[in-house]
C-alpha cells in the first residue's frame, strides 16, 4: 500500500501524485536513517519556477532491528513524499520519491524534510535545496 504525506498549505494545482516503486533503479543515493547526528541534503539542482520536480532516495536501514517509518514532517507545504509502507528489513533499502512543487519561489530555496522511523526518539533530518531559474 503506498502512502502519501503532504503537509501544510495543501494541494496546489499542477501537483501530480504517484506511488514511489520498489525498485532502486534511478535513486540517486542513500539515506542512512539510523544515523540522526547529521543531516543528510538533497540538491534538485536547478529547476524552473512551477514546476513539479521529483528525487529518489533509498532509506538504508542499517540497524540489527527491521524499520518502518512512523512519521515524517516538512517545514513547507511544497514538500511532499511517495513510499511504500512496509516494514525495511535490517541491511536492506526501501525506494523514497521526494517531490517539491517549485510554484511561487525564486532563487535559492533550503527545505527542512523530517522522518521518523522505529529505530530512534529523533528524527532524520533531511535538507532539500533547489536553485530556481
Amino acid at each position: 500500500m503506498a502512502s502519501i504525506l503532504c503537509y501544510g498549505c495543501g494541494p496546489r494545482s499542477g501537483r501530480t501524485r504517484g506511488a514511489a516503486e520498489n525498485t532502486m533503479v534511478n535513486v540517486l543515493q542513500s539515506v542512512d536513517v539510523g544515523n540522526t547526528s547529521k543531516a543528510d541534503t538533497i540538491d534538485f539542482g536547478r529547476v524552473r519556477t512551477g514546476e513539479v520536480v521529483s528525487r529518489s532516495i533509498a532509506l538504508h536501514n542499517t540497524s540489527e532491528a527491521p524499520m518502518v517509518v512512523l512519521s515524517t514532517q516538512t517545514s513547507c507545504g511544497c514538500l511532499w513524499l511517495d513510499y511504500d509502507k512496509r516494514s525495511v528489513p535490517r541491511g536492506e533499502k526501501m525506494a523514497v520519491e521526494i517531490n517539491f512543487d517549485s510554484a511561487g519561489y525564486t532563487y535559492f530555496v533550503p527545505r527542512a524534510f523530517y522522518i521518523t522511523t522505529n529505530l530512534s526518539s529523533e528524527a532524520k533530518k533531511l535538507v532539500v535545496v533547489a536553485t530556481m531559474e
